[in-house]
């Protein structure tokens, strides 16, 4: 072949490999927007691979084959999404819920609501010795006339009265849930009457809000999330009683107590024993008397022979103030009276017996209206003026204790209105076992809180105060500052 031809051969060469090298610069340009790489000639194209021009000019390697990225997990928007929470768990706190699952088939969450109530039941003593407080649920109603609708519906309150018989608070309860078309109840009186439809309650899911009891039972969500108390715990009361008796009498004080022959009392009994024995208190006598005892003054006679240092009355109503005439009726004993909370009315229970009330001491919990230096308090003077306005009068019976009672509900319906589905069994549980309020009617305007199974009673904190009845009148004297177990005392059991 002669010398031109060899030149056009390789021209052409040449061009056919600067026309490959541009066909790839689009193609991988388009690709990847990065430089090219020139490929070397395919099979198909019977061109032999360019040879290196010398030997120690080796063949470039082949590039490394790019690691190919690994598969992705899934693309999170078309992940699994997680299996929806059960409807029927209501969350109370710590652990509790409430499960509506277990609740019967012909049970209704709206019960009780109408298109302008929100009807509640209750069953307290009308008649007997306790039956003074047998108008807090009327306070209750009277409460809620003041404040006006909740969530735009009158709160009701239908009572029955129940002499504190268990056997007819039971009676009351079934007669009212068949009907009278209730939400639930709300300030049964009493903890043997509480404990005898705590039961029938909680297997049909019908709230039993805020017993007028300190039985410690009631805080227990865990297998009772229908039922909350609205009273310190015995327990607690009685824990303060016994710091109180060893810091004013010192190790080696004798105690005689008077209590109820039932639930609390034996409640009572038990909690400042334990108590006692831990702070070098004796315990010297304890008498337990009938629930439906006309008097307790051969009982209040028989603990006075023991001479103990301090009289604990661990009872209710009426029975408070014959304890306390007894004693000053006997000269030759004059003990610390230590009195439970539930008889702190002035009103109802101290001016009957007036001066032999002098000296009295009980832990409050609640303001009493009924005591003359609270008269600027601001919460007395609404409850008083309110009161007055519906023709009451605010130191008549209990209605003025149904006010700081009717004060717990109204903050559990707000909060309830204000879940999905608004006012409903679930959700008043929900929010009675999860409120936190600074509560007017509350001695230091003490918070009113729980949280489930972390907390769950209401009232943990009182004063201790001293009754004192003189020609001025009778009033509560603070000995203490407020004393506050809030959070501490947790759960039923625990």
């Amino acid at each position: 072949m002669s010398k031109s031809w060899r030149i056009l051969l390789a021209l052409a060469a040449v061009f056919a490999l600067v026309a490959s090298a541009c066909g790839n610069d689009d193609d991988d340009a388009a690709a990847s927007g990065s430089a090219p790489t020139a490929e070397a000639p395919t099979a198909e194209s019977g061109e032999p691979a360019p040879q290196p021009e010398a030997e120690d000019e080796p063949s470039p390697e082949p590039a490394p084959e790019a690691e190919s990225a690994p598969e992705p997990e899934g693309d999170p928007e078309e992940a699994p999404a997680p299996a929806p929470a059960d409807p029927n768990i209501v969350e109370v706190g710590g652990g509790a819920v409430i499960d509506l699952g277990e609740c019967p088939d012909e049970w209704d969450n709206d019960a009780g609501i109408t298109d302008d109530e929100i009807r509640f039941g209750s069953s307290l003593p009308r008649s007997g010795a306790l039956a003074g407080f047998g108008t807090i649920a009327d306070g209750i109603g009277l409460y809620f006339d003041a404040v006006g609708l909740i969530d735009g519906r009158n709160v009701v309150m239908v009572a029955r009265d129940d002499g504190y018989v268990p056997a007819r608070t039971v009676t009351n309860v079934e007669e009212m849930i068949d009907v009278e078309n209730l939400l639930g109840f709300a300030g049964i009186l009493g903890s043997p009457n509480n404990l005898a439809v705590r039961d029938l309650l909680n297997e049909n899911c019908i709230p039993q809000l805020f017993n007028l009891t300190g039985l410690p039972e009631w805080g227990d969500p865990a297998n009772y999330p229908w039922t909350t108390g609205a009273l310190m715990s015995y327990e607690t009361e009685s824990r303060i009683w016994c710091a109180h008796v060893a810091e004013e009498m010192g190790e080696g004080a004798t105690v005689a107590i008077l209590s109820l022959d039932n639930d609390a009392g034996e409640a009572w009994r038990v909690a400042f024993n334990e108590c006692a024995g831990d702070l070098g208190i004796e315990v010297v006598e304890q008498v337990q008397h009938d629930p439906q005892a006309d008097s307790v003054g051969a009982d209040v006679t028989t603990l006075a022979a023991s001479g103990a240092d301090v009289l604990l009355v661990a009872s209710s109503g009426a029975f408070c103030p014959q304890a306390v005439a007894t004693v000053a009726s006997i000269e030759a004993w004059t003990p610390m009276m230590l009195v439970a909370n539930g008889c702190q009315s002035i009103a109802l229970f101290w001016v009957p017996i007036g001066p032999l009330a002098n000296g009295v001491r009980m832990v409050n919990t609640q303001k009493d209206v009924s005591d003359f230096t609270l008269a600027d308090d601001e919460w007395v003077q609404f409850v008083r003026g309110a009161l007055e306005g519906q023709g009451v009068d605010p130191e008549a019976a209990s209605h003025a204790l149904g006010y700081v009672f009717g004060e717990v509900l109204h903050e559990v319906l707000m909060d309830a209105a204000g879940m999905e589905g608004g006012i409903n069994r679930a959700n008043v549980m929900r929010a009675m076992w999860q409120m936190d309020f600074e509560s007017r009617g509350a001695v230091g305007n003490a918070l009113r809180r729980m949280d489930g199974a972390n907390d769950s009673y209401m009232v943990e904190a009182g004063r201790i105060e001293e009754l004192v009845v003189d020609a001025n009148g009778a009033r509560y004297v603070p000995i203490s500052a407020v004393i506050s177990f809030e959070g501490d005392t947790g759960t039923f059991g625990q």
